[in-house]
């Protein structure tokens, strides 16, 4: 009886909060003169359901081959790297490489190389990998130690064990990171319509934009958000219904990080370690290379448009102009770094801000839920266009779509990380006497450390994406708006060194992320010492 009344109770919840959202929606329309609920629904019947709903399933027909592509490649990865963990390095470089390529940097460059719906596809695709990747590592690692010994005591081999236990235990992450990537992919594919397709929410929020109809731009917003919000729910459905026998498992994702810290303690340890993370960093770039190269050649593109390594080596190297070049990339490449700190910081500042007052008034929380799903499943490129109306296009736009892009792995991540909490320490602090307050900074918070730095490392490519885009739709300056420059002048040198330059910077902010952890955790161990 009292698990119904607390299911009413969350729903009474969900509906006040829903319809307290229309409120103050219309009521920022009326103040502002943007559209409101009303002015939304008066499109719908003027333009017709079918409208948004055709343009709905082009972009979807582009999204869904991405996503179900990806996320096959991405589980025959994990598995190859899971039987032979002498190349989960290589694999997994691979991954972060596909993570760091900024869309904005890379669809221009499948634009000319594909045709039809293949960039759609391709950026579908990447926008998807990693988080599969990475979810479907995670659950193949998280099978628990005695049953594959079991199988190899019974003669069994590294692919039996694989397939008989190891993929079973797989499933719960798999599905989570399908959950997480299936919105992705649907952004994919509307920044591919975005820089040139025939249909699709994103051509039809192009011609909202350049029409001026405000109504019908916020109403293909909220289309490809509920798009998003299907497939979302759908996988969570499914996930639920098939993982029924994992509700009572615990995961410890943090584990591995914590043995990190642990073991990084003296001087030759910290040796290994740094000539350990530099060797990465070249296979890193090797591989890099390598995929690059591999890449041009099988897609059989022209040497005039597909340039190679060693074609952007000579362009950036030339001794006329390669100095001038140089110092045209930094500089964009500054501005467009000193773009991302500022969406980053701000993100981070909101994400920490509202997780704790979350943790201090617990019903924050659940009133933030519904809003906060709905601005992940907006597409950044469908609302940063409403956002220019409401703040210009200053810095302040710069900001605001940075902090969108990084808000919420930061919020959840942690959120998640202070509900986890295990009840025994919050107990011992309630025994001597402390509260909320105590709880968050002495147990909570540094509990929290490993999910805020694996969140970072997700929202910095992030916010390198979300800087390039306010520049390409807002500013008009840095590297994300010389690059579609670079396409309309046919400069393929430049645009392909632009390419280079922002997705290796993004390699090494995410490298970077885990230095910072691996220091702030031998800090803490030395500390406790």
């Amino acid at each position: 009886m009292s698990s119904l009344r607390q299911g009413g109770r969350a729903e009474l919840l969900w509906a006040v909060n829903f319809v307290a959202i229309l409120l103050l929606w219309q009521c920022v329309g009326f103040a502002t003169g943007l559209p409101g609920p009303i002015a939304v629904v008066h499109r719908l019947k003027v333009d017709g359901p079918e409208l948004y709903w055709n343009a709905g399933l082009s972009t979807l027909r582009c999204a869904l081959p991405g996503w179900v592509g990806a996320s096959a490649v991405a589980a025959v990865c994990a598995m190859v790297a899971t039987v032979w963990p002498v190349l989960a390095p290589g694999i997994f470089q691979l991954g972060v490489m596909s993570y760091c390529l900024p869309s904005l940097a890379i669809g221009p460059v499948l634009m000319i190389v594909l045709d039809g719906d293949g960039p759609r596809i391709v950026l579908a695709a990447l926008a998807s990998f990693f988080t599969m990747l990475v979810g479907t590592m995670t659950g193949l690692r998280a099978c628990p130690p005695f049953q594959t010994m079991l199988v190899t005591a019974f003669g069994g081999t590294s692919w039996q064990a694989l397939f008989k236990v190891r993929l079973r235990a797989a499933v719960p992450s798999w599905f989570a990171a399908l959950r997480i990537s299936a919105p992705a992919s649907l952004l994919g594919a509307m920044i591919g319509e975005f820089l040139g397709a025939e249909h699709g929410l994103g051509v039809l929020l192009i011609n909202a934009q350049q029409s001026l109809d405000l109504s019908r731009t916020l109403t293909v917003t909220l289309t490809s958000a509920a798009f998003a919000g299907v497939l979302y729910g759908v996988v969570g459905i499914a996930g639920h219904m098939c993982t029924r026998w994992a509700r009572d498992m615990p995961l410890n994702l943090a584990r591995e990080s914590e043995a990190l810290r642990v073991g990084w303690a003296n001087t030759a340890q910290r040796t290994e370690a740094a000539l350990l993370a530099a060797g990465r960093v070249i296979a890193a770039v090797m591989v890099a290379l390598g995929a690059w190269w591999l890449a041009l050649r099988l897609s059989g593109v022209t040497p005039y448009v597909g340039r190679s390594p060693l074609d952007v080596l000579h362009y950036l190297t030339d001794r006329t102009d390669g100095a001038a070049r140089i110092g045209e990339i930094v500089r964009e490449l500054g501005t467009t770094l000193l773009d991302m700190a500022a969406g980053l910081t701000g993100g981070i500042g909101a994400g920490l801000g509202l997780a704790v007052l979350s943790q201090i008034w617990p019903p924050l929380h659940r009133l933030l839920a519904g809003p906060v799903f709905i601005m992940q499943a907006m597409p950044l490129v469908a609302t940063t266009p409403l956002l220019i109306l409401l703040f210009g296009r200053g810095e302040a736009i710069v900001v605001i779509v940075g902090a969108i892009v990084t808000f919420f792995p930061i919020f959840v991540s942690v959120s998640q990380s202070f509900a986890l909490t295990p009840r025994s320490a919050l107990d011992l602090i309630a025994a001597n006497g402390g509260g909320r307050l105590a709880a968050l900074r002495k147990v909570q918070v540094p509990a929290a450390l490993p999910s805020l730095f694996a969140a970072l490392r997700i929202t910095v490519p992030l916010s390198m994406t979300g800087a390039l885009i306010a520049e390409w739709l807002a500013t008009g300056r840095g590297t994300g708006y010389m690059l579609l420059n670079a396409v309309s002048m046919s400069d393929y040198d430049g645009l392909w060194a632009r390419v280079a330059v922002t997705t290796t910077v993004s390699m090494v902010l995410y490298g970077l992320i885990g230095w910072i952890e691996l220091a702030v955790g031998r800090a803490l161990t030395a500390g406790r010492a």
